[in-house]
């Protein structure tokens, strides 16, 4: 009898410290995944509501007007700007390249900067061309508000409409910011 009591005290005293240090380590455990979370900045905040967007993504480098070299889940990749062409700047070619892609390159650099060089993406139907670029429509935050790259380039008229594959979620929009930047 008394090993039996003794046998059910020990029990329930092991049950006791197991479920302390259970607790103890959910608790530090969470502890250990807040602290660990990244705070999420005013940009991530105001991200546009119903949009897929993915990010945010450190920029590497402006390749020129419509490419760029973007970290995605620390892989080094090529992102090609969806739905806009710009002039060339750095073709292998000098003669191909051009003083409206070099100011078309300019404008994206400095947006970078304001933007501290990080991007959201967004995709479409496909997602690499040909040149095995990833395919992405670029968001960045600009004066605390996150805006789509492409639309800021044909905006100032930096940029042209073109239409890839069937990622065409856009191209109406855009179509219309040319037309209006063009002035017809």
């Amino acid at each position: 009898m008394v090993n039996n009591r003794f046998f059910k005290t020990f029990t329930v005293l092991i049950s006791a410290v197991s479920i302390a240090f259970i607790s103890a380590g959910c608790e530090y455990i969470l502890y250990e995944l807040t602290e660990d979370t990244p705070e999420f900045s005013s940009a991530s905040e105001s991200l546009p509501e119903g949009i897929g967007l993915e990010g945010p993504y450190e920029v590497e480098r402006v390749v020129d007007g419509d490419t760029l070299i973007v970290y995605i889940d620390g892989v080094r990749t090529r992102v090609r700007l969806i739905g806009i062409n710009t002039p060339e700047s750095v073709a292998p070619e000098e003669e191909r390249n051009t003083e409206e892609g070099v100011a078309a390159s300019d404008y994206v650099k400095t947006l970078m900067d304001e933007a501290d060089y990080e991007v959201y993406l967004e995709y479409d139907n496909e997602r690499y061309d040909q040149y095995d670029r990833t395919l992405a429509y670029v968001y960045i935050d600009y004066d605390g508000e996150v805006v789509m790259l492409e639309r800021m380039l044909l905006e100032e008229g930096i940029a042209q409409t073109v239409l890839y594959g069937t990622n065409d979620r856009y191209y109406d929009e855009f179509c219309q910011l040319e037309d209006e930047a063009s002035g017809s």
